[in-house]
């Protein structure tokens, strides 16, 4: 009976002491082995560190001088500007512009949002260069809702087909004044 009781008390002090302590070793392993991996990181994000300051620098500096608004100080103006740079891309690519009609300037995260609704006539390559000319400008500009109409010919008429295209053009201008001012 003595025997049953000291193996009890030496299975009980296992228990409640031995367990829980060979628990804590193991989580305080585990901890010091996920701090050796982030160590290791941290030492290669350190020496990385200069370089990536110096791209942040040239990026902030390149961001700076870039142009990225419509240039106009309320939406009436913008909108013009916009007109006249996507009918100078349009005519220096042999594609001749239609119409154009304004759009509902549009509040969008502290920006303006200014479109343009343009009705172009050229040949395929001439519309081709000009929306590629749009999507690469500066300041950027998002085409959208692009439509593209083949004209009809006489027959036996020789040269190449000319081609219908409608768009919409936006640009963001900064939004500087309040809308009431603007209007």
């Amino acid at each position: 009976m003595a025997v049953t009781i000291f193996a009890a008390a030496i299975g009980s002090a296992y228990l409640l002491i031995a367990v829980p302590l060979q628990d804590l070793y193991l989580d305080r392993a585990a901890v010091l082995e996920d701090r050796r991996m982030l160590r290791s990181r941290l030492a290669v994000a350190a020496t990385e560190l200069p370089a990536l300051r110096a791209r942040l620098a040239e990026l902030r500096a390149t961001a700076s001088t870039s142009n990225v608004t419509l240039d106009g100080a309320n939406d009436a103006i913008a909108s013009a500007n916009l007109q006249s740079h996507v009918e100078a891309l349009a005519t220096s690519l042999g594609v001749t512009l239609g119409s154009t009609e304004s759009l509902a300037a549009e509040d969008r995260s502290g920006f303006r949002r200014i479109g343009l609704r343009i009705a172009v006539r050229g040949e395929y390559e001439g519309l081709v260069r000009l929306v590629g000319a749009i999507e690469g400008s500066v300041p950027p500009l998002v085409l959208d809702n692009l439509q593209i109409r083949a004209v009809t010919r006489p027959a036996g008429t020789p040269g190449s087909a000319k081609l219908d295209a409608g768009f919409e053009v936006y640009g963001v201008r900064g939004n500087a004044t309040s809308v009431g001012a603007q209007r």
